[in-house]
């Protein structure tokens, strides 16, 4: 895990609406997942019986899970997605990835968690600083048009780091973080913020992925979807307190 340190930052831009109010946030220091947890490390929880110990589980999740027979992720045994353990696992849904957290012993990173680690005190634009996104920085869709739709390993775009030293945030897959999504910031605290509204209802993604154009790589840039969704469009990375 990459330390990251109690400081400010500052949150959001002005180019989209769900990214607003931009706003100094001050936060505790916490650690995160340099990598997105992977295949291979997602095989250990399924193997130590991840998928029927309810105790990780939230009830809801359980619920889900039971309903829809769900033993693996949706990919699992798929040639492109699956075959090498050390690229970031796809196809899960929130509840499984926070179920993986817990059994991590970490739970998800706010979104606030996440743009730090992203971003940094300096506030970049993207993990890397202010340079346009190219192929050779990220895993993403130039334009909107994929190049090769398949995962890459963390570490096969050296320039994809932030100042933390957090590799992958860009491009990919977008990650789930802890967060219910909203338009906006309106009614957050500027320390350590977090929304958490009905567990069934909407949870933020960051990032982009595969299929994602550049706007989607910027460190501020949100997206959202259904706690069930397991498409291979999103990952995951944990995170923990930093006294942990």
């Amino acid at each position: 895990m990459c330390a990251i340190p109690a400081g400010s930052f500052r949150r959001g831009s002005e180019q989209a609406p769900d990214e607003q109010p931009v706003a100094d946030l001050t936060m505790t220091a916490f650690e995160i997942d340099r990598d997105p947890v992977t295949n291979g490390l997602f095989a250990q929880f399924i193997d130590d019986g991840g998928y029927r110990t309810a105790s990780l589980w939230t009830p809801l999740g359980w619920e889900h899970i039971g309903a829809h027979s769900i033993v693996a992720p949706t990919y699992w045994n798929d040639p492109v997605w699956d075959a090498d353990p050390d690229v970031p696992v796809t196809g899960v849904s929130w509840w499984e990835a926070l179920a993986f957290a817990r059994w991590a012993g970490r739970t998800l990173p706010t979104e606030a968690q996440w743009e730090y680690a992203c971003r940094g005190p300096e506030s970049r634009t993207y993990p890397w600083g202010e340079d346009e996104p190219d192929l050779s920085l990220a895993n993403f869709a130039p334009y909107g048009e994929p190049v090769e739709r398949r995962p890459t390993r963390p570490d096969a775009h050296p320039g994809n780091v932030s100042v933390f030293g957090v590799r992958d945030l860009a491009g990919n897959f977008a990650e789930w973080c802890l967060d219910n999504y909203a338009l906006g910031y309106g009614g957050l605290p500027l320390k350590d913020p977090l929304r958490l509204t009905e567990e069934a209802d909407d949870h933020v993604v960051r990032g982009g992925c595969g299929l994602h154009d550049e706007d989607y790589l910027r460190g501020s840039a949100r997206d959202y979807y259904h706690p069930g969704l397991r498409d291979n469009l999103i990952g995951f990375r944990c995170a923990r307190p930093l006294d942990q």
